[in-house]
């Protein structure tokens, strides 16, 4: 439907909407849209590495004897330390959007089915994926450090505002243990700290796609990201995603019909399998600001 006008577009969603088939093709034409916005988007996907797994794969990766690896539960709500095995399994879970429009608000054409539909989906998805990702490495900052040799890696206390020998430091965390620093998440509150740094420090990323994304600028090679899932006075300092954890992906991104004749609306089951799990807890350090 990229090709066609907005009223072409109405005359084509009315028209599919008036029957099951209809409505099938709707479903499907919106699973590509969707995993690109998704995809663009989420700052989750970011910290680890995506992993699409091949039919009858299963995700499972070697990690450090002496470290707990820490992966979400199989029904998506737990976050399990697993320490012994030198292999861990990454259980896989659903991620479930049921966007649903009402079909008196349709026929009033106050917004395009498709966008509406494709937009609370997106949002639903996105937040449900980066909590799971922020609750690990909450885990990994609390517990991580344990079995480390030279002691444990407690958060970092830090004095509002943040300031570049701090910074220096967590890298410095992480670094040690011959791992690069990659990706910087904070909160948009903590991040003004950051811009106050100077152009000889930071290099502004100006252009409007990279800033859609989250990401804000440059430190030293890492890249800083803003979030609002990121609580305020928490710093995630994260080594590259491909050696801190993965995000094995069973099912990527599909879209069913849903509708509910008796709720009378037009509804959309968005869902994916994944799992996601960081076996190299070496590769975080998480600042702690008081303001």
């Amino acid at each position: 439907m990229a090709n066609v006008s907005n009223a072409q577009k109405q005359r084509l969603i009315s028209e599919y909407i008036k029957t099951a088939a209809g409505r099938a093709k709707l479903a499907t034409s919106m699973t590509q849209p969707l995993r690109t916005r998704r995809d663009y988007t989420a700052v989750g996907r970011k910290t680890f590495l995506v992993e699409q797994l091949p039919d009858g794969a299963l995700p499972i990766y070697d990690k450090d004897p002496d470290v707990t690896a820490y992966v979400v539960g199989e029904e998506g709500e737990n976050i399990l330390a697993i320490t012994k095995p030198r292999r861990v399994i990454f259980p896989l879970f659903e991620i479930a959007s049921n966007p649903e429009i009402p079909l008196t608000q349709i026929k009033e054409r106050r917004f395009d089915l498709l966008e509406r539909a494709q937009d609370l989906a997106r949002a639903q998805i996105q937040a449900a994926e980066d909590e799971r990702v922020f609750a690990i490495l909450d885990s990994i900052a609390v517990n991580g450090f344990d079995s480390i040799a030279g002691g444990t890696n407690p958060d970092i206390p830090v004095v509002a505002p943040i300031s570049g020998a701090v910074l220096a430091d967590a890298f410095a965390q992480i670094e040690r243990h011959d791992l690069r620093v990659a990706r910087v998440y904070m909160h948009a509150t903590d991040y003004a700290d950051i811009r106050k740094f100077g152009r000889d420090i930071l290099d502004i990323e100006s252009q409007a796609a990279l800033l859609k994304t989250g990401l804000q600028a440059t430190l030293w090679g890492a890249q800083i990201v803003t979030s609002r899932l990121v609580p305020q006075g928490t710093v995630y300092v994260c080594c590259e995603p491909e050696m801190f954890g993965r995000i094995p992906v069973r099912t990527e991104l599909t879209v069913l019909s849903a509708d509910d004749p008796k709720a009378r609306t037009i509804g959309f089951s968005v869902f994916e399998n994944l799992g996601i799990g960081a076996y190299n807890p070496r590769g975080l350090s998480r600042l702690t600001v008081t303001r």
